[in-house]
């Protein structure tokens, strides 16, 4: 028997892009898709705690270290082309 409890969601958002291209973030959400923290991408550190239990925050910074290449590259990718539109 497998047993399920719960899933979380990490993102890159086109608004924290637009909003503040400079300062790279990700996003974290709940099973119900609400929006319950932030982390920077640079150093893993909570930004914005909305709802964040601890193990949430360890699960995002190890989640953040083991893709920040990734999801850097695909930031500064959006930013890039975010400047060439205006």
């Amino acid at each position: 028997m497998q047993e399920s409890f719960g899933e979380t969601i990490l993102e890159l958002s086109k608004e924290d892009m637009k909003l503040n291209p400079k300062n790279p973030v990700v996003r974290m959400y709940d099973d119900d898709d609400e929006l319950i923290g932030k982390f920077s991408l640079k150093t893993a550190e909570v930004v914005d705690n909305i709802d964040l239990a601890d193990y949430d925050i360890r699960f995002a910074q190890k989640e953040i270290r083991r893709n920040r290449d990734n999801w850097l590259e695909t930031w500064r990718d959006y930013e890039g082309i975010l400047n060439a539109w205006k």
